[in-house]
Parts: structure tokens; C-alpha cells; sequence
């Protein structure tokens, strides 16, 4: 069975101070690795927004990322972008991103 909730992404260019503050929250489902954050998550539905808030604060000049979040319930990707002190949001239909995949 598959879970209702897949996330997947990666943040660099972490501010090292600001990363080690980070790091002594609740990140989850983000873990540190190597100066910048990953996300691999399946599971049931959370909300990583306020995650995403602090990680944004975080971000030195060149800090960037991004996370998919693809919710199997509603059939619809959510794609973050990250920078510093910022993150926005687009509504991505799943059926338009794997539709290239499904051509002869």
C-alpha cells in the first residue's frame, strides 16, 4: 500500500551558525547532511511549512532549494522554492509532469 504523502528535496548554501541552531530543533522530516539539508519522506500527511519558515531564515546570500511534496490523496505536486528569507509555492498536476513519460 502506498502512503498518502511522498516528499522529496534538497537546501544548500545553509548560513554554518544559523545550521547548527537548526539542527537543535525539530526538523523532521529534515535531516542535516554534509552543510545542507535533505528531505526523503513516505508517509502519512504533515505539514512542513513551519519548517520551511526556519529553514528560510537559515540560508546565507547563496542559499537555495527546493521539495516536492506529491500528495496521492489529492493528486497534486506541491513545489517549494526556497531562498533567503523566502519560500513560495505551485499547485503542479502530477498527470502533466509524468505525461512525458507515457509517450512511444
Amino acid at each position: 500500500m502506498k502512503h498518502p504523502l511522498r516528499i522529496f528535496g534538497e537546501i544548500t548554501g545553509l548560513d554554518p551558525d544559523k545550521l547548527a541552531e537548526l539542527e537543535e530543533g525539530d526538523l523532521y522530516p529534515f535531516e542535516a547532511c554534509r552543510g545542507r539539508l535533505e528531505v526523503e519522506y513516505e508517509g502519512p500527511h504533515l505539514d512542513i511549512e513551519p519548517a520551511l519558515d526556519r529553514i528560510v531564515s537559515a540560508l546565507g546570500e547563496a542559499g537555495k532549494g527546493w521539495v516536492d511534496l506529491l500528495d496521492r490523496d489529492d493528486w497534486v505536486i506541491l513545489r517549494y522554492e526556497l531562498k533567503l528569507g523566502s519560500w513560495s509555492c505551485n499547485r503542479i498536476n502530477p498527470d502533466h509532469v509524468l505525461e512525458r513519460y507515457h509517450q512511444e
